[in-house]
């Protein structure tokens, strides 16, 4: 932390100046169409961040030194116009309409598009707002930013990702996003640093995803980092150091000692004898620390005659509030473009990223969660207690030497040529590299014969990952007259190779860190074991088209085709074709609208498409052959060796294609300062992959499956976008919501949509079959509590039943309890997400606010399918049945397994709104800075993960897993650690 304040004041230091002589310049902004006063206006000193917006009214007034002597006035929509002060003290500026302005191009794939020209749905989330979240992975920033889009953390472990998912589940398999980070296809972008964006783009609907193909059914995220500005002369240094202290948010509310005590009582009589007596250790408590987060960067960007460019370096450090929990990287990102002449240009975007993390092992949260409370931590002689079923975590902390480090290099390396006016080919070549190495050391340790390690182990694996992607494109962008053409042709290849190898050893002959390596000479008595040595290899070539039409800047039409040929695939399935057509209306810019002045914007659009999805393993149409298998051939006891099938490929397989509607609506008022975006979506998706068991007598192994195109899913709903924003006097504000409905269905499971129709996972406690959300929680209904024994004897109930037990519902009524009368119990996934996102400003002040959240799902809560007489609960137990009347909620102290069938009584709701970030910011007056040789200095307080409100007893509401099937169940696992809050202080510094 000394070294944050060294930092902090070093950079501080030259603001000791005095401030120079200013002058004041004011006036009024309108628009020459109707002489009405223009809101919101930016009025800029020309070469700085220093300026202000326009009031109600359009006018304005600011403040400059003798030295700012241009003024830069520009708005959405409107031409930019550079006007020199002089000797000027009033300077009114008259607005002319551009609909073509640098503020309304919106990266799309392999192009660009004016927004007025954009017919599919597509959100933009800018830089500055990534950076508002001190995360490892720049997803995390989209929470509640973005309609359409729902984001989860997996956990809150240093390093930790997040779970994508763009409008809906719509498969069993993998449902994440491809990202594009400059133009390279990746499957996460966890190595980016969010500081090095520029911008990122949701694309969600079939017009705006087809130009992927069988890669887009799940949405695409492009990411284009920063680049130097062309015409910006010199270079423009920007510094930002923050620090961070995280601290436990919500620890689940457990039985102390005296009341785990009493339960335990009352289902073993006399086990404890003075109840207030007993020891009461928060575990939790001797679990959880505060941990720091150092998040520093620095960057480097401007441009010459010849070149742009940008050089940005990361460091990020943050520790666990679990001990030896940690995550360090560092990143390195170079982005150059080099003209060789007029029409000919060369670049290459280059990130280098390296780290290390260190995990905990043994599920420490669910072992503090389940530890009794009556038992010390340690003994008299300082040893560690006895913890009785689950051990001592104390220990396994200790003990757990566990690292992963890795490096990822990407690159893409391209080059331009503007063949005519308005006509460019491009060739890239871009590469992801990817290398891990993963070690775990477990020393010999002894705390009870069920918690200890007679010799020490070493578990080692390394893997590598290559994927070299080169795309050739022609782009074509021409107006003739009222006609403007926008179009792109491309031929893309992609290969990815991965190899792995895993091995593990006893018995090492010495502890030291310096010989955790599996040598035979470094092994004392045992040999090297569990040897995995796995490598695969996917190839994938495709054929793209894309034109985009507009007449009149009225009219617009978007027609995208893709090929894609994947090596997933047998001969006869190998090649899939993905349509899209999409139309467009602005209506503002029909005559009959000028006689609606209030409005600014409105446009409707329409789209509809086909994408696909190829995301399953490599080999899935080749059958496996497994040996070690031995048999009793003929007459006597003789044992032979053989083989059989591990699985069974299926030469027949294809892609999952989802087929997606979407009809949208644009419109703004009063000069843009509302604006609303409003859209509806329908995904029916096909033909999903799904692995099915076959039966042993085929002459296949145990567990062995074969993969089908057999299921189909339905995803539909509305997302909405608002902003509202303007300015009075010297007070800026922006506010902004979002939202999305998501209603999430099960058409086919099995090739049918009967009844019968249905998959289990996760045991029997989810169920996806027609009808049902993906992943269905599915089990008892519980009505009550058993309040006596004629009731009892009354009511349908299981053999084990007894008084003070649940009382689930004979669903079919038939008079019989069993497991036919299991029935929904809820979803997993939210029928509702939504975001509001305020900031405001005043005087060099900045105050923002971002609020998330989702209603409408739950959370199987199976962590608390536990026996109270050995593990700790908790607290709603208090409320426990103790005989008749005493409550019809809370079953009966029991050691019996009954009251923890699969039921709706450990269904929460998952519902949930959290403060996400708060931040209050100063930005030094302009002249202070530039004495101090600045361009601009900040400096902010920011709180994330502040509070969140929801029913949920667990650690937090947010429960993800990267299953589609298998989700929202609390299971107290590795995805168990918990979301801190998180509280920064922080500087930024440009020159």
């Amino acid at each position: 932390m000394k070294y944050f304040f060294t930092f902090l004041v070093t950079c501080l230091l030259p603001l000791s100046v005095a401030l120079a002589q200013t002058k004041t310049i004011s006036g009024r902004v309108t628009t020459a169409e109707d002489g009405e006063g223009l809101p919101g206006a930016n009025v800029i000193v020309e070469g700085t961040s220093k300026g202000t917006t326009t009031d109600i009214e359009g006018n304005y007034s600011i403040t400059l030194t003798p030295e700012e002597n241009t003024l830069v006035f520009s708005f959405i929509g409107f031409q930019t116009q550079t006007i020199p002060v002089g000797n000027q003290s009033t300077i009114d500026v008259v607005m002319q309409t551009d609909a073509q302005t640098l503020e309304d191009v919106v990266v799309i794939g392999y192009g660009t598009v004016n927004k007025s020209d954009l017919t599919g749905s597509v959100s933009s989330v800018r830089g500055e707002d990534l950076t508002k979240v001190p995360a490892v992975s720049p997803t995390q920033a989209l929470q509640g930013k973005v309609s359409g889009v729902q984001v989860t953390s997996t956990n809150g472990a240093p390093g930790s990702g997040t779970v994508v998912r763009i409008r809906g589940t719509g498969t069993f398999n993998n449902a994440s996003p491809i990202y594009v980070v400059d133009g390279v296809i990746l499957d996460n972008i966890d190595y980016l640093n969010s500081a090095d964006i520029e911008s990122m783009e949701v694309l969600k609907d079939a017009s705006a995803t087809a130009i992927y193909g069988s890669r887009g059914a799940n949405g695409v995220v492009i990411v284009t980092t920063r680049q130097g500005a062309r015409g910006q002369e010199g270079t423009t240094f920007n510094v930002t150091g923050e620090f961070s202290m995280q601290r436990m948010q919500r620890p689940i509310d457990l039985l102390n000692g005296p009341e785990f005590a009493t339960v335990v009582n009352e289902i073993k009589p006399g086990t404890y004898n003075n109840v207030s007596a007993v020891p009461s250790t928060d575990w939790q408590d001797l679990l959880f620390r505060d941990a720091p987060i150092h998040n520093y960067q620095v960057s480097a960007s401007g441009s010459t005659q010849k070149m742009q460019y940008y050089f940005g370096l990361g460091y990020f450090n943050q520790q666990g509030i679990i001990p030896k929990s940690s995550y360090e990287r560092v990143t390195l990102k170079f982005n150059n473009t080099y003209n060789l002449a007029d029409w000919a240009r060369i670049g290459s975007n280059l990130s280098f990223t390296p780290y290390r993390q260190q995990n905990t092992r043994g599920n420490s949260p669910f072992v503090a969660y389940r530890s009794q409370p009556v038992v010390t931590p340690y003994q008299a002689d300082g040893s560690y207690s006895v913890v009785p079923g689950v051990g001592n975590f104390l220990a396994d902390i200790e003990y757990n030497n566990s690292f992963e480090r890795g490096i990822r290099t990407v690159d893409n390396i391209y080059g331009e040529l503007d063949l005519l006016e308005g006509l460019t080919l491009r060739t890239s070549f871009g590469v992801d590299m990817q290398y891990t190495k993963t070690e775990s050391f477990t020393p010999v340790f002894f705390v009870s014969p069920q918690q200890q390690n007679d010799l020490n182990d070493l578990n080692k694996s390394y893997s590598d990952r290559v994927s070299w992607l080169w795309e050739n494109t022609l782009n074509y962008r021409k107006e003739l007259g009222r006609h403007r053409i926008n179009a792109v042709v491309g031929y893309t290849m992609q290969e990815s190779s991965s190899e792995r190898f895993a091995a593990a050893g006893q018995d090492i002959l010495r502890n030291d860190p310096d010989f955790w390596y599996l040598n035979p000479n470094n092994i004392v008595s045992t040999s090297i074991e569990n040897t995995v040595d796995l490598s695969q290899n996917y190839a994938i070539m495709s054929y793209l088209a894309r034109a985009n039409y507009t007449f009149d800047n009225r009219y617009l039409f978007t027609a995208t085709f893709r090929r894609d040929g994947s090596s997933k695939f047998s001969d006869n399935n190998r090649w899939g074709n993905f349509p899209s057509f999409a139309v467009g209306w602005n209506v503002i810019n029909e005559a009959f609208m000028q006689e609606v002045p209030m409005l600014s914007n409105l446009k409707v659009r329409g789209s509809w498409g086909i994408i696909g999805n190829e995301k399953i393993d490599y080999n899935r149409q080749y059958s496996r052959v497994e040996n070690g298998l031995a048999a009793v051939f003929g007459r006597g006891d003789m044992m032979y060796p053989g083989s059989t099938f591990g699985e069974t490929g299926n030469p027949d397989l294809s892609w999952e294609n989802t087929y997606q509607t979407d009809i949208g609506m644009e419109f703004g008022l009063f000069s843009n300062r509302l604006n609303v975006e409003v859209d509806y979506y329908n995904k029916r998706t096909e033909g999903i992959l799904i692995n099915l068991p076959v039966p042993g007598y085929l002459g296949n192994g145990d567990g062995a499956t074969i993969t089908y195109n057999a299921a189909e899913v339905l995803n539909r709903g509305f997302e909405y976008n608002v902003v509202w924003s303007g300015a009075a006097n010297e007070f800026t504000y922006r506010i902004g919501t979002v939202g999305t409905t998501i209603h999430n269905e099960a058409l086919k499971v099995f090739g049918t949509g009967g009844s019968g129709d249905r998959l289990f996972n996760g045991g029997i406690t989810t169920a996806t079959g027609p009808g049902l959300p993906l992943g269905a929680f599915y089990g008892y209904q519980v009505d009550g509590v058993f309040q006596t024994q004629e009731e009892l004897n009354a009511y349908p109930h299981l053999s084990t039943a007894g008084v003070g037990d649940l009382r689930f519902v004979d669903t079919n009524a038939d008079g019989v309890l069993n497991s036919d009368d299991r029935t929904y119990l809820g979803s997993p996934i939210p029928s509702f997400i939504y975001g509001l996102n305020m900031e405001f400003g005043w005087k060099g002040f900045d105050l923002t606010a971002d609020f998330q959240g989702q209603t409408g799902n739950k959370i199987y809560n199976i962590k608390e399918t536990v026996r109270p007489d050995l593990y700790n609960f908790e607290q709603h137990v208090i409320n426990r049945w103790t005989g008749p009347g005493t409550s019809n909620t809370e079953p009966r102290a029991t050691a019996g397994g009954y009251n923890w069938l699969p039921s709706s009584y450990f269904v929460q709701d998952g519902s949930y709104l959290r403060l996400r970030t708060l931040t209050l910011g100063y930005t030094l007056p302009e002249a202070i800075a530039q004495q101090a040789k600045m361009r601009s200095a900040r400096v902010y307080l920011r709180g994330t993960n502040v509070f969140t409100l929801t029913k949920f007893t667990g650690y937090s509401p947010e429960v993800a897993s990267s299953s589609s099937i298998d989700n929202g169940i609390d299971s107290g696992g590795n995805d168990s650690y918990p979301v801190s809050s998180i509280y920064s202080v922080g500087l930024n510094v440009t020159f």
